[in-house]
């Protein structure tokens, strides 16, 4: 009886560690898929912002762009902030 108990336990650590392998497999699968995404998602971000590649060095080494590369991107240059400001304050 003690052998068919331990037989068990074996058969039942073999298929917990096949799942493992399987989630883990899994894991990497999403975490590449995330991954490809996110770069989709940046590349289609620069892309409607429409500026030149000497743009987006200048913003990648500098961390800003020239002003009015910024009000292009955001659909308007005189963008009005104090709506958002009252509606944080109510």
């Amino acid at each position: 009886m003690a052998v068919t108990k331990i037989d068990r336990i074996e058969k039942d650590i073999e298929r917990t560690r096949a799942k493992i392998i399987e989630c883990q497999n899994r894991l990497k699968t999403l975490e590449t898929q995330k991954s490809e995404q996110e770069n989709l998602e940046i590349v289609q971000i620069v892309r409607a912002m429409r500026i030149s590649p000497q743009e987006l060095a200048a913003f990648l080494q500098n961390g800003a762009m020239p002003a009015p590369a910024v009000a292009a991107a955001t659909g308007s240059a005189d963008y009005d902030t104090t709506q958002e400001d009252n509606e944080d304050e109510e």
